[in-house]
């Protein structure tokens, strides 16, 4: 639940006021059923207060957009007190790092370098998400792999990672490609659900999970049902959280724990 301008553009050009109920919304229905709950410290910051949530995780970083992309790029926020976060209560920080081939790899490795330090520093959990843009390439699943490699050889505590081919196609392909991402990250690593088709997304877990993943950290896929509707903690209680429940069972029966990570 760390979206910031998507999320305001998901609810049609929303206020500040209005992405901060519909994050307080998701975190009263979801969270108590998640083991951890991500979200951003701008418009997130009475959920990282503690409410007696578990597995609180912050994002740390800038997001920065484009007239063509909501989020063309991200750095580490440095300014973050993490170390304040983790007295605080908060268990993890999460970097996402957009992998393009624009000549500026070295510069991001060596950010993500600095965030994953940081939260060592701070006593945090870290988590590196790394996305590959653009969306579509006929080199996507093989840019996975490289960025997974670069990106897990820094040492964080969790990546985070897309769905190959976007859930699509037959299921032994995906584990194919998730089996190539394990053995290139070199740590415990979970999907992603933007850009799966929710009626996908489980399908995908599990293909993924059986390739070696150690289960989700997803955003839209749960919650995107309530975006439109009258009364969303409802909506959010009669349909995301079977929906969250259905994904955990998958979970639960085929990721690769995160101690069997060698």
């Amino acid at each position: 639940m760390d979206q910031r301008e998507s999320l305001r553009a998901m609810l049609g050009g929303a206020g500040d006021d209005e992405l901060v109920a519909f994050k307080a919304d998701v975190a009263a229905v979801l969270a108590p059923e998640a083991s951890g709950f991500l979200v951003d410290p701008a418009y997130g910051g009475r959920i990282l207060a503690g409410d007696g949530k578990a597995g609180l995780i912050v994002a740390a970083d800038t997001l920065v957009g484009t007239e063509s992309e909501v989020v063309a790029d991200a750095r580490f926020d440095d300014t973050l007190d993490l170390s304040g976060f983790a007295r605080a209560g908060v268990a993890a920080a999460k970097l996402l790092v957009v992998w393009r081939d624009d000549g500026r790899t070295a510069e991001r490795v060596a950010d993500a370098a600095r965030f994953v330090e940081a939260c060592r520093e701070a006593g945090l959990v870290s988590i590196v998400e790394g996305v590959v843009r653009p969306i579509t390439s006929p080199t996507r699943e093989a840019e996975l792999v490289s960025c997974a490699r670069a990106l897990g050889a820094l040492g964080p505590s969790l990546y985070k990672a897309e769905v190959p081919y976007f859930g699509r196609g037959p299921a032994a392909r995906i584990t194919d490609a998730a089996s190539a991402v394990s053995a290139a990250v070199g740590c415990p690593w979970v999907v992603l659900s933007s850009h799966v088709e929710r009626a996908d997304f489980a399908a995908a877990v599990e293909a993924c999970c059986r390739g070696g993943a150690s289960g989700m950290l997803a955003g839209r896929a749960l919650w995107t049902n309530a975006l439109s509707s009258a009364d969303r903690r409802a909506t959010l209680a009669a349909e995301s959280v079977p929906y969250l429940r259905s994904l955990s069972t998958v979970v639960a029966a085929d990721a690769r724990p995160w101690t069997a990570v060698p």
